[in-house]
């Protein structure tokens, strides 16, 4: 009778027995969650680094093209301004085609800028910002004007590009003096442009821009202000791109100039 008790009790499981087996499996399924949880958050980053250097190829890709399609006699001024810990800064384009636009062809009455302003927390905000003929002449007779200090006008178009920037800093090249310089409202136009560009990652770029230089539009000039080629693809002399002399009527919307 006694040995039919003992092999009874043996068949099941002690309380200390139950514990040990449940912190055990506790321990497995909190291993294996954060397993998941890190694997996770790995791929969250990943998939953020590779959205953060999208979006600085596809800015640093659309200024390059910017700069290269800014026409011979297009003007370019750079504006500082000194911020907490650093300084904001403002390229304007005047008369520069579609440079710089968003769309189609900017009037050469209009002007673009684009502009870095500092936003709550620190962050800066990047965008672009196109004034009308009234706001263009303006600052053309007054390029200390900080446009950016005031509440943009009823007919201004302001178009953010990228936000939640730590870093943009420009500056251009002087040929002349051979030195970068932060300020440019010169009558001449800078050999290069450098930007220093920083996402919330803190991870800085630096990318340089060759701007074409200033060359004045040719009467005897296809519209557009490139110059008339032959069939071999060679600039033609002047007067053979329009023999007599006589000037033909203007083709709608060929001057590249939006109406």
């Amino acid at each position: 009778m006694s040995m039919v008790r003992k092999g009874r009790a043996r068949a099941g499981f002690t309380l200390l027995e139950m514990v040990v087996a449940l912190s055990v499996f506790i321990i497995i399924i909190s291993g294996v969650f954060a397993i998941a949880k890190g694997t996770m958050e790995l791929s969250a980053d990943m998939t953020e680094a590779q959205e953060r250097s999208m979006i600085r190829q596809n800015f640093v890709e659309y200024l390059r093209e910017s700069f290269r399609r800014l026409p011979g006699d297009a003007e370019i001024n750079l504006e500082v301004t000194p911020s907490r810990g650093g300084y904001v800064s403002a390229i304007s384009v005047f008369n520069g085609g579609d440079a710089f636009s968003p769309g189609p062809a900017i009037s050469p009455d209009a002007s673009v800028e684009l502009y870095t302003e500092e936003m709550p927390g620190g962050a800066l905000r990047v965008g672009l910002r196109l004034y009308d003929a009234d706001e263009t002449s303006q600052r053309r007779s007054n390029l200390g004007l900080a446009p950016r200090r005031r509440k943009p006008g009823p007919n201004d178009v302001v178009l953010p590009l990228i936000e939640k920037v730590t870093k943009f800093e420009w500056q251009f090249y002087n040929a002349q003096t051979q030195k970068w310089e932060n300020n440019w409202k010169q009558g001449g136009r800078p050999m290069f442009a450098e930007l220093q560009f920083a996402l919330d990652d803190a991870q800085v770029s630096r990318s340089v821009f060759w701007i074409p230089p200033i060359m004045k539009r040719n009467p005897m000039s296809q519209p557009g202000g490139q110059p008339a080629v032959g069939p071999d693809g060679q600039p033609l002399p002047p007067g053979a791109a329009n023999p007599g002399g006589v000037v033909p009527p203007p083709t709608p919307g060929g001057n590249g100039i939006a109406r």
